[in-house]
């Protein structure tokens, strides 16, 4: 191999990062090498830096979304509880005989007996489901860590 084919082969082979025996590469071919990388460097680490920002924007506002159907979950719960306690309610009414007073009496007991009960079953199922589940495997985690 002469001198004269090795600015060839050098861009056949593509940039190198460790110069081999046969480079010849003088003082500022590595000045360029070095503010090339230095360059590629602080390209990426703005654009990881960028990146990094709009996934916390993500998470925060996939965080905010959760929050808010969570709101939505629990209310449409308590709508359904209080429309199958009235239909309860609706039906002990009219399973009772006697005046008005017996009949709505119990009726009134039936529906806030049930909507009572709904609403003691749901919450506690309530906060099994709708927790964060990755604050529980993170809580799971730290509890086999310690035994």
């Amino acid at each position: 191999m002469s001198n004269d084919n090795t600015g060839w082969e050098l861009d056949v082979r593509g940039p190198q990062i460790a110069p081999h025996k046969s480079e010849i590469l003088d003082l500022e071919s590595r000045v360029n090498w070095s503010e090339h990388f230095e360059r590629d460097i602080k390209q990426t680490r703005f654009e990881t830096a960028r990146i990094a920002n709009e996934l916390e924007h993500r998470i925060r506002e996939q965080g905010q979304l959760i929050q808010g159907q969570g709101r939505l979950i629990r209310f449409l719960a308590d709508v359904v509880f209080a429309v199958i306690a009235a239909l309860f309610g609706g039906l002990a009414a009219a399973y009772v005989h006697g005046d008005i007073y017996w009949t709505a009496g119990f009726g009134v007991f039936v529906f806030l007996l049930t909507l009572l009960a709904g609403n003691f079953l749901f919450r506690g199922l309530a906060g099994s489901l709708l927790s964060d589940p990755l604050a529980k495997q993170q809580e799971w985690r730290n509890r086999n860590q310690r035994i």
